[in-house]
């Protein structure tokens, strides 16, 4: 009865429509297969920005040059954050640019010729050059000394401008995901130059910041005060961002960074765009498809693979595999190669294009096959890495409509969906759980609101094992352990995150690449932070209490076995002489004397005991008192 699936073929909800009715735009919506030629393409991968085209406008007035409670600037901070994703992004490698861009300097360099913006770094893909600049610019004096601080503002709208030009002069704009990420204290740019210029520029820098928005770029403003100054963005940027509800307003200026990690947290989030991992429809029934976009939930974090170069020449090596004939040597082309597998003694032969059809399970994608009760989902069947599911409106119209619908009927009942995947063309079909969830009811469609799509494990994976009885603790047997058990438990569970700690073996690696390319004697220390720190101190006197409950354990006797006659031969043999074990009665003495006895195991008092012609029987501490008894009674003679 478990088996049976709810048939969704016939939903009710108006938002579906009839079957067949092409409710959700065109029905005859196909991946492009031809992009599948290694039958390795995942599903639909379609990525609208492919890569990050980041511009630092910072501004460098006296303000942000002022020191706070740690000693640094807010300038000084900035700087650091900067250099930080620079070398986040050499790290994680690909074809991302970034560029740097002061405003409110003494001198300028720009191609508009404006005064006071000065464009110290090119828009261009991260490199060593570009972490020592931004490690020479970091320090003041030189700051100073090169670029200076403008004696006045410069015209807030000429900054966005200068920008603007930047990504415009650039070929791949249309394949970018533009961003300028706009670092000020000042909540009021060109205030000081009087109430009707300030006006005019005002309404400037906002029609600058709508064509921003025309040309697809985005402009994120990162506001911080080392001081503790108040940032109110209704001052001026509140309609350069188009924040117009109370809330939101309120919301942003509670988010005003104070130190470096402050500002790290939020930059950070404002400027990595989540991206989907894929693109596919879900199909409903026949006819009715949802476009989903899939997003991945958490990935491993691993080295970078090697590139291989041409020792001669320093180029990249590509590697090229031809099969060649064992008997004439011949290079063989794809038609004259057959695929076999051995059935008995007969060799079954396939063509290359019949492996292939072999292998198709159908187009790539999502196939709802039913509902079943949320209380069927078990944790241990969450065996892979679950994926987000969110609506894609791009790819079918009315998708986000339908997708909220689905979720929150499934919300109210209680229900999961069961789905049909193939993730890539000639892959393994797998089911899959869709696990709705909705984080906040009042934005119902914020980053947490969706599906999870939890992998189903096969049949063969799942298995019944029979584990034998554990021993329970007795605290007649052992009086106490249980006690000091749950005390040192109780001490060491904390609050403790794993995301929150970085995986040292990575992090040494790092930092070795970047000692290399930085042209440095030593890399930079990395603080391993698995290692226990001295709050574990703590717990000694509990873990010492559990060392003397378990000393006093008397160990018990091992079973001597009886061999049976006739075994292999052996019965008639000689017996494997026992090896005497050497007792230094001055060690044991000395050990005596120093109260060191409870160091030793119970094995070895028996050892010395037993030398001695002892009675071997009762607790540690009875052994321990017998050799003291042994030692006093021979000086006493």
């Amino acid at each position: 009865g478990d088996l049976r699936l709810e048939c969704p073929h016939h939903l009710t909800s108006p938002f579906f429509g009839s079957s067949g009715s092409g409710a959700f735009g065109s029905n005859d919506f196909a991946f492009d297969e031809d992009l599948d030629d290694d039958n390795r393409q995942s599903i639909a991968a379609r990525y609208e920005k492919t890569r990050d085209s980041v511009i630092f406008l910072v501004d460098s007035s006296e303000k942000m040059m002022k020191t706070g409670a740690e000693d640094k600037s807010s300038f000084d901070i900035v700087l650091e954050l900067v250099k930080n994703v620079v070398q986040n992004k050499l790290i994680q490698g690909g074809s991302n640019e970034i560029g740097v861009c002061f405003y409110n300097t003494e001198k300028a360099k720009n191609s508009n010729g404006f005064a006071g913006i000065y464009n110290a770094i090119e828009l261009d893909e991260p490199d060593a050059k570009m972490v020592k600049e931004l490690e020479r610019l970091s320090d003041q004096k030189i700051f100073r000394d090169e670029i200076g601080t403008g004696a006045s503002e410069c015209e807030f709208h000429r900054a966005l401008w200068t920008c603007s030009a930047v990504f415009s002069r650039r070929k791949n704009a249309k394949i970018s995901f533009q961003q300028i990420m706009l670092f000020t204290g000042n909540d009021r740019p060109n205030f000081t130059m009087g109430g009707a210029k300030y006006a005019e520029l005002k309404t400037k820098a906002t029609q600058k910041a709508r064509d921003l928005d025309d040309l697809d770029i985005n402009l994120v403003l990162n506001p911080i005060n080392v001081d503790g100054t108040q940032f109110k963005i209704s001052h001026f940027f509140a309609d350069l961002l188009v924040v117009e509800d109370e809330d939101g307003i309120a919301k942003f200026d509670e988010q005003v960074a104070l130190n470096f990690e402050d500002l790290k947290g939020k930059c950070y989030k404002r400027m990595f765009k989540k991206r989907a991992l894929a693109s596919c429809p879900m199909t409903i029934g026949d006819d009715i498809k949802i476009g989903l976009k899939l997003y991945s939930t958490i990935r491993a974090a691993t080295k970078r693979s090697p590139v291989q170069l041409d020792s001669r020449v320093n180029q990249k090596l590509t590697c090229v595999t031809k099969w060649v004939c064992g008997e004439t040597g011949a290079v063989l082309e794809d038609y004259q190669i057959n695929h076999f597998y051995p059935y008995g003694r007969e060799k079954v032969k396939f063509t290359k294009a019949e492996m292939t059809d072999i292998k198709d399970f159908g187009p790539p994608g999502i196939k709802l096959m039913g509902f079943k009760p949320r209380s069927y989902l078990k944790w241990e069947q969450n065996c892979k890495s679950p994926l987000f599911l969110r609506p894609d409106e791009g790819q079918v119209k009315g998708s986000t409509t339908a997708f909220w619908a689905l979720l929150e009927e499934m919300i109210n009942l209680r229900k999961i969906a069961i789905a049909r995947v193939i993730y890539r063309k000639a892959s393994v079909p797998r089911f899959a759980a869709l696990l709705p969830v909705k984080e906040n009811e009042k934005d119902p469609w914020d980053d947490k609101t969706g599906m999870y799509m939890i992998f189903l494990p096969f049949s063969d994976d799942t298995r019944s094992l029979d584990f034998p009885p554990q021993p329970v603790a007795d605290d007649e047997k052992i009086p106490g352990l249980i006690e000091s058990t749950r005390k040192l438990i109780t001490a060491l569970v904390g609050d403790v995150n794993p995301e929150s700690y970085q995986n040292p073996s990575l992090q040494k690696h790092y930092r070795a690449l970047e000692a290399m390319a930085l042209e440095r004697e030593e890399p930079e220390a990395v603080e391993d932070e698995l290692v226990p720190s001295d709050g574990f101190q703590d717990i000694e006197a509990e873990i010492k209490a559990i060392e003397d409950i378990v000393n006093e354990i008397e160990e018990p006797e091992p079973r001597k076995r009886k061999k049976a006659a006739g075994r292999g031969g052996r019965s008639g043999g000689a017996k494997k002489a026992k090896v005497a074990v050497v007792i230094n009665d001055a060690d044991y003495r000395t050990l005596a004397e120093n109260n060191g006895l409870k160091s030793l195991k119970v094995a070895q008092l028996k050892d010395f005991l037993r030398a001695k012609d002892l009675a071997l029987s009762g607790k540690k501490a009875d052994l321990i008192e017998r050799i003291q008894k042994y030692f006093s009674d021979q000086d006493a003679s």
